[in-house]
């Protein structure tokens, strides 16, 4: 019986297909019996570009460029008091408002394009960059006090020279020049954009003196009452910008579509190592440690991809990193003879110390901040994998506080902005976030002999492996959230999330009908 079923559906199946072939013609889309199995076009729309974008701006906040430290409008106001040069992300430099920057060990000569103007049409000079120096110097709050504190004197020239005089020799001093510069006595800049009002908004428009024209006529600036509120504004098209860091994942819900641009960070994530005796007063033992480590699941998993893995305390970005083979990992082979020269036996799964206990060190991390948490399980677990015992003791921020200035751990999860120069704060001896215990000479030396450009930085990696007085895990960063129509923002870095907004171009659409 169930054959006869068979047959007869066969043959229902073989008329229905001929009907649909009846007349000689080829049946309409949809005409047919089978018509839901038929291709039908959607149609499209074409969206030209547009030439505006809408960003934050809290107008009410603290707006001055050399001051301000709320984020978004430290960001925006770049693009319209632009700094001497801009960093991209592999910290090269992009001369702006400078010429040339001529570092000679302690001196520093700096010397200004030709016919520059303020947006009002006066002239930029040596005397504008001198006063806007004098305000972020007479301000300790201002994000750009720390590019100045090797700066021991300035004097102006002419009207396009400035002389500085450093501390102490600094072959990178050029890097904390990304500076905006403000027209003394006046709140003006000579940025890309100039503030403007439309239509009752306030907006940004290009200011007709600068040595380039944007794309992008208008920027719309929107205040978002708060966090909520940002993240639904770009979810339905209203703003065009959302910075996300790697704390958590942002999904938007609906409206416009966007893409997504990594940003790296000057966040150095790392293990500070208690120096003082035991086995981690052992620099070859704490090198070891620098080799188990496995970053690119730390990175991947915990710091959702938006971080750089750091064998070093500088950007792994940095056009000048001399990655050594001593930076690198250890092979099966590698770790049994190290861990030999430690009187360390390497089992199956374990590291045994010289009276065969399992190698355990403690972790102290502050329990306030969950990425920590976070980090420091996946530290643990991939010392486990690598034979070492990783016991976490995650304490209120005020206890962490007391434990490192006691010296109370083996380990500890700690996070510093280490800026755009070699940054020797961590082990530097007098440092108030030195908790190793220890000072370490020679790497001292070996960062001033770089510093003062006697020796290149592939010898102060060697030094470092020598030393090891910190375990470096990963530069954190964020990404950069656009909508779906405009086009990347070219040297984008941490140093200026929007890049050369010159370069910002938004892009022709299709959607669906």
């Amino acid at each position: 019986m169930k054959k006869i079923f068979i047959w007869l559906g066969l043959i229902c199946l073989t008329i229905s297909l001929a009907g649909c072939a009846i007349g000689g013609e080829d049946p309409l889309p949809g005409s047919s019996q089978l018509g839901a199995y038929s291709h039908q076009e959607q149609e499209t729309e074409i969206i030209p570009a547009r030439d505006y974008i809408s960003l934050v701006f809290y107008e009410d906040m603290d707006i001055h460029p050399l001051t301000t430290t709320n984020r978004d409008n430290h960001e925006l106001l770049k693009l319209v008091y632009s700094p001497l040069i801009r960093l991209n992300k592999a910290l090269e430099v992009q001369y702006v408002l400078a010429e040339s920057v001529e570092v000679q060990q302690t001196e520093v000569t700096l010397r200004l394009k030709k016919d520059l103007k303020f947006s009002d049409g006066s002239a930029v000079t040596a005397s504008d960059v001198e006063e806007s120096f004098r305000i972020v110097r007479n301000n300790p709050s201002s994000p750009y006090y720390e590019r100045l504190q090797n700066v021991r004197s300035y004097r102006v020239e002419d009207k396009r020279t400035l002389k500085l005089t450093l501390h102490q020799a600094d072959v990178d001093f050029i890097n904390n020049l990304d500076i905006p510069i403000v027209k003394k006595g006046k709140d003006v800049g000579c940025g890309a954009y100039r503030f403007s009002v439309k239509g009752g908004e306030r907006v940004l428009v290009p200011n007709q003196h600068y040595f380039a024209q944007p794309s992008i006529e208008t920027i719309y600036l929107k205040k978002p009452a708060n966090e909520k509120e940002r993240q639904n504004m770009f979810a339905v098209g209203l703003l065009d910008v959302y910075f996300g860091n790697a704390e958590s994942e942002q999904v938007f819900a609906g409206g416009k579509s966007y893409r997504v641009q990594s940003v790296p960070g000057d966040n150095l994530l790392y293990l500070g190592v208690n120096c003082r005796e035991g086995l981690l007063a052992n620099p070859k033992l704490r090198n070891l440690l620098n080799k188990l480590i496995g970053r690119e699941k730390l990175v991947q998993s915990v710091l959702l991809g938006q971080a750089q893995a750091a064998v070093y305390p500088y950007q792994p970005a940095w056009y000048k990193a001399v990655q050594t083979v001593e930076g690198g990992g250890l092979s099966e082979g590698e770790k049994k003879a190290l861990a030999a020269e430690l009187n360390l036996t390497v089992t199956e799964k374990e590291l045994l110390d010289a009276e065969q206990k399992p190698l355990t060190f403690r972790l102290l991390v502050a329990k306030e901040s969950l990425i920590h948490r976070e980090a420091a399980q996946a530290v643990a677990e991939s010392y486990g994998v690598a034979g070492v015992t990783i016991q976490i003791e995650a304490v209120a921020r005020a206890d962490y506080d007391a434990r490192l200035l006691a010296g109370d751990f083996d380990l500890y999860l700690g996070e510093v902005k280490t800026g755009r120069t070699l940054n020797t704060a961590l082990f530097a001896a007098g440092s108030a976030i030195n908790y190793s215990g220890s000072t370490f000479p020679a790497l001292e030396q070996a960062a001033a002999d770089y510093q003062n450009g006697s020796k290149g930085l592939a010898l102060y990696c060697t030094a470092f492996d020598k030393q090891t007085p910190i375990i470096p895990l990963a530069y954190r960063g964020g990404a950069l959230f656009a909508a779906a129509d405009i086009g990347e923002f070219k040297s984008t870095g941490a140093w200026a999330l929007y890049g050369d907004i010159t370069k910002l171009i938004t892009i022709e659409t299709e959607i669906a009908k």
